[in-house]
C-alpha cells in the first residue's frame, strides 16, 4: 500500500514506518521538522520526509500533496502526546491535537481522496473509569482529566463527523499505554530502563521513581503499530478500536523485572517530585473488538519489551561515553 504517516519522526511514527516498510508498503513521512532524528536515520534511504506543521499550516498545501501522492492510507500520529506537558501548554496541545486533525481531514476532503485515515487517539480519553466499566470497552463514557486526553477525545468526535458528514473513510484507534526502544525517558518505563543502565555503568547510585503502585495496561509499541496496519486493511469506517493487552501490571512489578534483568545492584528511592498531581490509578483495555475483527494479538511479552529497552539504553549510554571519552 501507499502510506502517508504524519508524525513519522516520533517514537511511534518511527516504529510504524519501520513496520510498514517490512510489510512492503511505500511510505511517505510528514513532520514539522522535516528531519530524521539520529536514531531514525536508517529510514532516510527508504522514506521521503516532507516538512509540514499541521498545527500552523492550512489544508491547501497538504491537500495538494495528498492529491499528488495519492496515498491509500494515512496514519495520523502527529500530536503533542505527553499528558503532563499538556497541563503546562494546553493551547499548544489543543492547536496540534485538534487543530492539526482538522487541517488533515480538511486536506483529505479538499483533495477528494479515497484514502483510509487511521486517527490515532488514546485510551487515556476514558480517564479513570468507574469499576463497572472495567475492563474498558469502546462504549465507556469519556472522562478526560487533562488537555491531552480531552483534545484527543475531541479529535475522535471530529473524525466521526467527517465520516457521517462528508463520507470520509476514517477509523479511530485508541491505544492504551505502550513502550519500547527509542521512547523518551520522560515516560516511566523508559526512565526506569535508562536509570538501571546508568547504575550498571556507574553513572548514578540509585534509581529515582514516583508512584509505583500505579497499574497500567502496557503493550509493546511493535504490537501497537501492527494493530494500526491491520485496521488499515480490516477496520470499519467510523468505528473505534481499543488496543491493549487486557492485562494490568504495576510499575512496581515492571521495575522488579528490570532489576532481575540488570547486571548491577539497583537501589530504589521514591522521589516526591516524580509523583504526578493527576494520575490514573487503574486503566485496563478490552480489545476484543479489535481481536475479533482483525485477528490481532500481542506478540511481545512484558519481559521482552523491558529487556529490549534496557539493551537500547545500554547501547546509547555506552556510545555517549565513548564520544565523551
Amino acid at each position: 500500500m501507499r502510506a502517508l504517516v504524519t508524525g513519522a519522526t516520533g517514537f511511534v511514527g518511527g516504529h510504524l514506518a519501520e513496520h510498514l516498510l517490512a510489510e512492503g508498503d511505500i511510505v511517505l513521512g510528514l513532520s514539522s521538522s522535516g528531519r530524521w532524528p539520529e536514531s531514525l536515520q536508517f529510514l532516510a534511504r527508504d522514506i521521503r520526509l516532507e516538512r509540514y506543521d499541521l498545527a500552523d499550516g492550512g489544508s491547501e498545501d497538504l491537500g495538494e500533496l495528498i492529491a499528488r501522492k495519492q496515498p491509500e492510507v494515512i496514519y495520523h500520529l502527529a500530536a503533542q502526546a505527553n499528558p503532563q506537558l499538556s497541563v503546562s501548554d494546553p493551547r499548544g496541545t489543543w492547536a496540534l491535537n485538534l487543530g492539526g486533525t482538522l487541517n488533515l481531514l480538511e486536506a483529505v476532503r479538499e483533495a477528494k481522496s479515497k484514502a483510509r485515515v487511521i486517527l490515532v487517539s488514546s485510551g487515556v480519553c476514558y480517564g479513570s473509569p468507574a469499576p463497572e466499566f472495567l475492563p474498558v470497552t469502546e462504549s465507556c463514557p469519556l472522562r478526560p482529566n487533562n488537555p491531552y486526553s480531552a483534545s484527543k477525545g475531541a479529535a475522535d468526535l471530529l473524525g466521526i463527523q467527517y465520516v457521517l458528514g462528508y463520507g470520509l473513510d476514517v477509523v479511530i484507534a485508541r491505544p492504551f499505554n505502550h513502550a519500547g526502544t527509542r521512547q523518551s525517558d520522560t515516560y516511566a518505563l523508559s526512565s526506569f530502563a535508562r536509570q538501571v543502565a546508568e547504575i550498571e555503568l556507574g553513572l548514578r547510585p540509585r534509581i529515582e521513581v514516583g508512584n509505583l503502585e500505579v497499574t497500567r495496561d502496557f503493550t509493546d509499541v511493535r504490537d501497537i503499530v501492527a494493530a494500526y496496519r491491520l485496521l488499515a486493511t480490516r477496520g470499519e469506517p467510523g468505528e473505534i478500536y481499543n488496543i491493549g493487552t487486557g492485562r494490568d501490571v504495576s510499575l512496581k512489578r515492571m521495575l522488579e523485572i528490570l532489576k532481575d534483568q540488570s547486571t548491577g545492584s539497583v537501589e530504589i528511592h521514591v522521589d516526591a517530585a516524580r509523583v504526578r498531581p493527576v494520575d490514573q490509578p487503574f486503566l485496563l483495555a478490552d480489545a476484543s473488538k479489535l481481536r475479533g475483527q482483525t485477528g490481532w494479538a500481542p506478540r511481545y511479552t512484558t519481559e521482552q519489551t523491558l529487556s529490549d529497552m534496557l539493551d537500547y539504553w545500554r547501547t546509547q549510554l555506552k556510545a555517549t561515553l565513548q564520544v565523551a571519552g
